[in-house]
């Protein structure tokens, strides 16, 4: 895959976790309200949205109970976090996750993991939940109630039985990382658009292709080799002249949505479906989660790559007539996924 063109951004994000509303996430406003199942309405938000002395007692506490989680931009990530509160959840299932449509919240959201999860039940401890933003997802969700705000980006949340201890929340909050943007002018991205899987090894009965005949998977080594990934760009002087090489290191563009050092996104994702991908062995090497993304004229469409490596050796400078090109080239370690909005979630 080589797409080439001007209608298109591409992102070089950090694995913080950095609540919305929060700097530097400051342009955005969040608002949370729970619903008991039959009349009661009640906004929550000053409780929730950061890690301070107020919590939101029992916040959830039987399985007709819902809970709105909604941002002015869309996001792919809730931290959950009891903090100075008293009680976990018990006995209370999996967690059910539901997305505004402009009409309801009838759609599932897709790709949910509940890092909130102990044994079966959700908010037994604290974590993050991570979902694919959905392509549909809809402002204006005051119309289906008019507790909700007409210019937020609504998921709802609620569990598969009533909990046997109902837990508090001191955030719930949709979070994600810095990140460094640059646009498509003159530039191009090469990409997989997916992991290798293991080989499957035919064995044979005796060099017979019989009943008895099988396949065998090999080794998973495979499944976590680096994918390479590349993509060039016109430096200039006002906005990624050095921004973007540090911002490539994991370290500190000091740019409007990257202003601390990065922390690296090595180990945050799981290629096999359950365990986290091994960390370097050596400590200094940072990784970063790069997104792409194509702004189509119904819906957009592109890619994710996570724990992606660009070694010093690989970014190279040229000099010509029209500007200073960089190209840089990278390995993804960790899973690559369609998206259809930007959204860190690892």
């Amino acid at each position: 895959m080589k797409p080439t063109g001007k209608d298109g951004i591409l992102r070089i994000y950090d694995s913080s976790a950095i609540l919305h509303g929060q700097a530097p996430l400051d342009n955005l406003t969040v608002d949370m309200v729970k619903f008991d199942g039959v009349e009661t309405w009640s906004n929550i938000t000053t409780n929730v949205e950061v890690d301070d002395a107020n919590v939101e007692e029992a916040f959830i506490a039987d399985d007709d109970h819902k809970i709105y989680i909604g941002s002015t931009s869309m996001f792919a990530m809730l931290q959950f976090l009891k903090g100075d509160g008293t009680n976990f959840a018990v006995a209370s299932g999996a967690l059910i996750a539901a997305y505004f449509n402009g009409t309801d919240f009838a759609t599932a959201l897709a790709g949910v993991s509940d890092g909130t999860l102990v044994g079966s039940d959700c908010f037994g401890k604290d974590g993050y939940i991570g979902f694919k933003i959905p392509h549909n997802w809809a402002i204006g969700a005051n119309s289906f109630n008019a507790n909700l705000d007409a210019n937020k980006y609504y998921v709802e949340l609620a569990t598969t039985t009533a909990s046997t201890t109902d837990p508090d929340a001191d955030v719930l909050c949709p979070v994600d990382g810095q990140y460094f943007e640059i646009a498509f002018a003159a530039m191009d991205f090469t990409g997989p658009l997916g992991r290798p899987k293991t080989e499957e090894i035919l064995v044979l009965n005796r060099g017979r292709s019989d009943a008895n005949a099988h396949y065998i998977q090999s080794a998973d080594g495979r499944i976590y080799e680096p994918q390479e990934i590349s993509f060039s760009c016109l430096l200039d002087d006002v906005v990624n002249k050095v921004a973007i090489m540090v911002a490539l290191a994991c370290g500190d563009p000091d740019s409007a949505r990257w202003t601390a050092t990065g922390v690296t996104s090595k180990g945050t994702t799981k290629n096999d479906g359950v365990n986290l991908n091994p960390a370097f062995k050596d400590a200094t090497k940072k990784t970063v989660n790069v997104q792409m993304l194509f702004q189509g004229a119904s819906r957009n469409q592109g890619w994710a790559y996570y724990e992606v490596f660009f070694p010093e050796e690989n970014q190279k400078v040229t000099e010509a007539e029209d500007g200073v090109p960089l190209s840089c080239a990278g390995g993804a370690y960790g899973i690559i996924e369609r998206i259809n909005e930007f959204g860190n979630r690892y």
